[in-house]
C-alpha cells in the first residue's frame, strides 16, 4: 500500500490518498545475471518528449531499478519540460551521442524505423543489456529475464517484438538477426520481416540458437490481437513484465489523445493503459482518488485474461514473405 493511502473495506481496486503517492526513481548495482543491468533507449532526430515517453522511462527506474539508463541520441535529442524533469529525476541517466547507421553489410538503410532497428541490434550485440522502446512501460523487475542469454516477447501475430529485448554481450541469436541484413533484397522497406518475423522463425527452426520467449508478458495485450485499444480495454497485467502501448497505427499516426493525458486523467482512468501508467507513477495499478473524492471512487471493471496464442506455425511468415517479395519485385 502506498504511504498516505488507504483501501476502504469495500474496495477491490481503488485507494484513497491524502496526496498522490509518487514512487521515487532509484538505480542500483546488480551484476547477477548474464545480461548486464543496463537499459538502452534510442532517439533519432529531435522532438518533444511526450507524457507516454516520460512514463516509459520513469517506469524502468521505479519498477526495475537498473544500474544505468543509457540514452542514445542522433541529433538534438528530446526537448521539453518532461525531458528536463527526467534528467533531474533519474540519477543514473547518461546521454550518449552517436551516428545512426546508414548502411549494414554494404546495404543502404532507409526509413527511421529501419535505422533504429539496426542501431538497437548492433548496440546490444556489442554491449549487452536491456533495450526498450520509449513506449514500453515496465511493470516489475526484469531480473528473472536477465538469466537468459537472449529474450524477446511473442506479440501474438506478427512475430517476436523487437521493441523490447534482453541480450548478453555477443548474443548468438542477436548475431543471427543481424545476419539477415546481408540479404540486399530484403533490406529496403524490410517492415516486420527482418526485425520481427524472421526472429520468430529462427526461434522455431534454429534450436541451436539460445532464446527465451515470453509468450504474453512483454508484447501483449496489443490492438492487433485483442482488437481493442488499451485506452478502453481492461486486461489483467499481474503476470506482465511490461506492456507495449503502441500509440501510433501502421501509418505512424496517433490513434488517440489518451497518451497525452496528465496525472489527473491517468490516476482515475479505468483502462489497461491507466493501470500500467499508475504502476509506473505510483507503484499500484489501482485507481487513485484523493480525499474529498470518495463520492467518485469506484472499483475497476473486471479484467480480462491475456489469451495464449500459438506460435509454432510459420505458414503466415512464409505467406507474408512471399507477398512482400512479389510486391518488392525481388524474386522468390
Amino acid at each position: 500500500m502506498p504511504p498516505n493511502c488507504v483501501k476502504p473495506a469495500n474496495a477491490d481496486s481503488y485507494i484513497i490518498c491524502d496526496q498522490l503517492p509518487f514512487q521515487k526513481p532509484a538505480c542500483r548495482n546488480n551484476t547477477t545475471g548474464l545480461v548486464p543491468n543496463i537499459v538502452y533507449y534510442i532517439w533519432i532526430g529531435h522532438g518533444t518528449l511526450k507524457m507516454y515517453h516520460y512514463i516509459s522511462m520513469l517506469s524502468v527506474v521505479t519498477n526495475h531499478k537498473p544500474d544505468k539508463v543509457l540514452f542514445y541520441i542522433d541529433g538534438a535529442g528530446p526537448q521539453g519540460d518532461l525531458w528536463l524533469k527526467l534528467i533531474d529525476q533519474i540519477p543514473c541517466l547518461e546521454i550518449r551521442k552517436f551516428e545512426a547507421p546508414t548502411h549494414i553489410y554494404g546495404n543502404r538503410l532507409t526509413g527511421i524505423y529501419t535505422l533504429t532497428d539496426v542501431a538497437r541490434f548492433q548496440i546490444l550485440h556489442q554491449e549487452g543489456g536491456i533495450y526498450l522502446d520509449s513506449d514500453i512501460v515496465v511493470l516489475k523487475s526484469l531480473d528473472p529475464l536477465r538469466k537468459f542469454p537472449f529474450t524477446m516477447g511473442f506479440n501474438g501475430k506478427l512475430g517476436l517484438g523487437n521493441g523490447a529485448f534482453l541480450a548478453e554481450p555477443n548474443a548468438l541469436f542477436l548475431e543471427e538477426i543481424l545476419n539477415g541484413y546481408k540479404d540486399s533484397n530484403m533490406v529496403p522497406k524490410h517492415a516486420v520481416f527482418l526485425g520481427c518475423q524472421r526472429p520468430r522463425k529462427l526461434a522455431i527452426d534454429r534450436k541451436d540458437l539460445p532464446i527465451h520467449v515470453e509468450e504474453t508478458s512483454m508484447q501483449r495485450p496489443n490492438v492487433w490481437v485483442e482488437s481493442e485499444s488499451i485506452a478502453h480495454s481492461s486486461h489483467d497485467l499481474s503476470d506482465n513484465y511490461m506492456i507495449h502501448i503502441h500509440p501510433k497505427n501502421q501509418d505512424h499516426k496517433f490513434t488517440s489523445d489518451f497518451f497525452e493525458w496528465g496525472i489527473d486523467e491517468i490516476r482515475v482512468h479505468d483502462s489497461t493503459y491507466g493501470a500500467a501508467a499508475r504502476a509506473s507513477l505510483f507503484g499500484t495499478r489501482d485507481l487513485v482518488f484523493l480525499r474529498g473524492e470518495e463520492s467518485l471512487a469506484r472499483d475497476r471493471k473486471p479484467r480480462k485474461p491475456i489469451i495464449l496464442m500459438p506460435h509454432n506455425d510459420t505458414r503466415d511468415f512464409e505467406e507474408r514473405l512471399r507477398e512482400y517479395k512479389v510486391k518488392a519485385n525481388v524474386g522468390i
